[in-house]
């Protein structure tokens, strides 16, 4: 695993203050990534440390909003079940996704095949971003393109390639519209990614050039 969320983002993730679509693919991440996960305990432990030492009239809205918690009615639902892994099949493999997409597990959609090498299957986490499931077949090459706005990649199963270096499981990365690049996979490696993309990538290269010309741009 050689690439990572940059600090900034892992420390606003710590601290609470992420969208929630690159909180959910940050919390994929780290769940995966022993070094992210020390740093951001670390940056929530520093957070607890500068609450304490925060003001007396502070720590008084803190005893009042206790007091509140106190009063309200208990809960009388069971606790929750700890979260339990779930498979996904596609191209007739079956690959196990992360804990954190369990609670997701019903609002994964159908697959849809590109040519039966490269498929995708939405998310519906959020109306903001697309979120998708991108599964790339074994010795396949994507057409350069690039983004209108971020596409942020998790390598969930495999590996693949693009001019910038080679991706394994566990990799993050981010991508923005001053880059082109054209992912692949090698013979004998196909790849399983969580993609999440703020706006429709654009192809640079050949005749994908002609699917910018229906809505300018192109979702998977």
């Amino acid at each position: 695993m050689s690439y990572h969320p940059q600090t900034s983002m892992l420390e606003a993730y710590a601290q609470g203050i992420l969208d929630d679509v690159s909180a959910f693919t940050v919390a994929t991440h780290v769940e995966g990534c022993p070094q992210c996960r020390q740093f951001v305990k670390q940056v929530e432990a520093q957070c607890g440390e500068e609450l304490l030492s925060t003001s007396a009239d502070f720590e008084l809205g803190l005893e009042s909003m206790f007091d509140s918690i106190v009063c309200l009615e208990q809960n009388s639902e069971p606790l929750r079940l700890p979260r339990m892994p779930i498979f996904v099949e596609v191209n007739g493999k079956s690959f196990r996704l992360p804990l954190s997409l369990s609670r997701f597990k019903d609002r994964i959609g159908d697959w849809k095949s590109y040519g039966g090498k490269v498929y995708s299957a939405p998310i519906d986490i959020s109306d903001r971003a697309r979120v998708n499931l991108m599964y790339i077949a074994e010795d396949v090459a994507i057409p350069q393109h690039t983004h209108k706005g971020l596409e942020a990649t998790l390598v969930i199963h495999g590996r693949f390639s693009d001019e910038d270096g080679n991706y394994q499981v566990g990799d993050f990365l981010l991508k923005d519209g001053s880059i082109k690049h054209s992912p692949y996979t090698r013979a004998g490696e196909d790849c399983l990614c969580l993609t999440v993309l703020t706006e429709p990538m654009l192809f640079t290269q050949g005749v994908a050039r002609v699917f910018n010309l229906f809505g300018k741009g192109l979702y998977p």
